[in-house]
């Protein structure tokens, strides 16, 4: 009988434009792969390591609820004074379709935590980043009451980079950071729209708060001549999802919150659903 309305929903779901193509509550790992790397090599400054131990990466139940959670921990290792979690999708997702994350994002000096898409490797036909396109769904720094949705695109950096500081790829919003938030991405080849705490309910998207729409218009792919690729590049193209806890690093300590740092912390995350447009290769 489960089975059965499982499938009901999902033919359901498929007639009325959107197929659930992956609903994970982390009972287990299988869907992600943990990253074992300095935080230095993200180009950022980090001052954390990422490693994949079950100290910083792990699933349990919080108020009984299967959760991955990502902590950050004050810890020697590698030469680093602190560890954290970041994980990406074990294979890419899209192009296109409704991602939902429900999390508890952490605050606190330091803290740079973050939902986010990026291409295999980091780098596509249409070069390195961000010629290869990054779509933030939600990042936040510090105590800083704001979170951020943003995309990047243009030429290879530093040439023709289109990112925050050009102030019509952003926008903040106000959440509680205390409690649980879906964060959603819309994804389109005509647009992309960032949502906070809408659900994806007989096919469309309900409720929540529509924080940001950028048309395609907005974005473009540089070749290294500086010519545009056709079409609405970098977005056509399938992105991992990645989650991680940052400590350090350019933002927060631009934000002059990188004393006294807020150590141990933890994202918990609780949910992630991708529903691909009907006519999405899944």
């Amino acid at each position: 009988m489960k089975a059965l309305i499982i499938l009901s929903l999902l033919a359901y779901s498929s007639y009325a434009g959107y197929v659930l193509v992956m609903n994970d509550t982390f009972t287990d790992l299988s869907n992600w792969i943990a990253d074992v790397m300095p935080g230095s090599a993200s180009g950022n400054s980090e001052w954390e390591y990422y490693t994949d131990s079950p100290n910083n990466v792990f699933t349990t139940q919080i108020n009984g609820q299967n959760a991955l959670v990502l902590r950050a921990l004050a810890q020697n290792y590698e030469g680093y004074n602190y560890t954290s979690g970041k994980v990406h999708s074990v294979r890419p997702w899209g192009p296109y379709g409704f991602f939902n994350i429900k999390a508890v994002v952490p605050k606190g000096n330091g803290l740079w935590p973050a939902i986010w898409l990026l291409p295999p490797n980091a780098q596509t036909i249409y070069g390195t980043w961000p010629a290869c396109g990054e779509i933030d769904i939600m990042e936040t720094v510090c105590t800083n009451s704001s979170g951020y949705s943003t995309i990047h695109f243009g030429g290879e950096w530093p040439n023709g980079a289109q990112w925050p500081n050009n102030g019509y790829n952003m926008w903040s919003f106000l959440p509680n950071w205390n409690i649980q938030h879906w964060y959603g991405l819309d994804w389109q080849p005509n647009y992309i729209n960032f949502w906070l705490d809408a659900q994806m309910i007989n096919g469309k998207i309900t409720g929540g708060q529509l924080l940001f729409n950028i048309p395609s218009s907005r974005w473009y792919a540089l070749n290294s001549n500086g010519q545009r690729y056709p079409g609405n590049a970098p977005f056509n193209q399938p992105f991992n999802i990645i989650l991680n806890v940052a400590v350090g690093g350019f933002w927060p300590c631009w934000e002059g919150c990188c004393q006294n740092l807020a150590i141990p912390a933890q994202m918990e995350i609780y949910n992630v659903q991708i529903w691909h447009n009907s006519q999405s290769e899944e």
